[in-house]
């Protein structure tokens, strides 16, 4: 089946040999689930989440949000939501800063959230550490405002997340992509530290993202068998970049 062929060439070129390891230092990732609310649309929330003034007091590095395409999800799970909204900051200390002044502004105003009305967000978040893979043709934040994200979690069976990051390397650079490794800080599934990672691959746009999944269908290279990380069936996501700094 084609579904099949796609996952096993995800897996094959994540888990294949590279020998470049670019990373761009370690970040700080907090995501949220978040449910669009009755009367609303995504549309309605990308519109309102960009019409928010990002004073620099406040502002992280990069804010996107990912509504469901094809995802994945666990066996038996009943968690619902209908986008993730993922802030990231350049470390754990500007994130601390950050995060402290937007809640004494957030204090010392109506107490009005950015996104009330349109969508409400999970109050359990997920902090993550992001380590850049292959970097995205022309530099963080250069996609299309709408993109496609390709996500997976991989189970690292005694690898390192550096070698983690070495597979998304390769991967991203195969197919054209930039990747980003995100490994658990706080938060999340009860397992085990350092025992898994999630990998992240963005494209420049959706038509990139379809010439570049039918060049890995007609291209499939042979896996290292050496390697242990294996990785979960794939997510596609539709990705809607709603602030950068570097723009």
């Amino acid at each position: 089946m084609k579904i099949g062929i796609s996952i096993t060439a995800l897996l094959i070129l994540l888990l294949g040999h590279s020998s470049v390891f670019a990373q761009a230092g370690v970040s700080s990732v907090r995501s949220l689930a978040c449910t669009i609310n009755t009367g609303y649309t995504m549309a309605d929330v990308v519109e309102t989440a960009r019409s928010f003034e990002w004073a620099e007091e406040i502002s992280p590095r990069f804010v996107a949000f990912r509504s469901k395409v094809a995802v994945s999800r666990p066996a038996n799970s009943t968690f619902e939501f209908d986008f993730i909204a993922d802030f990231v900051y350049p470390s754990y200390a500007d994130m601390v800063d950050k995060r402290g002044a937007f809640l004494r502004m957030q204090r010392e105003s109506d107490g009005r959230r950015t996104l009330d009305g349109v969508a409400t967000c999970s109050d359990n978040v997920l902090m993550r550490s992001g380590r850049t893979a292959a970097q995205l043709s022309g530099g963080p934040g250069s996609s299309e405002p709408l993109t496609a994200m390709v996500t997976t979690r991989c189970d690292l069976n005694g690898a390192s997340v550096a070698d983690a990051v070495v597979a998304a390397t390769g991967f991203g650079e195969n197919l054209g992509s930039g990747s980003v490794v995100l490994s658990s800080a706080f938060g999340g599934q009860q397992r085990p530290i350092g025992s898994t990672v999630q990998m992240l691959f963005i494209f420049q746009n959706f038509a990139d993202f379809g010439a570049s999944w039918d060049r890995l269908e007609q291209n499939l290279p042979t896996r290292d068998p050496q390697n242990p990380i294996s990785c979960s069936v794939p997510s596609l996501w539709a990705s809607y970049r709603i602030h950068s700094q570097d723009n």
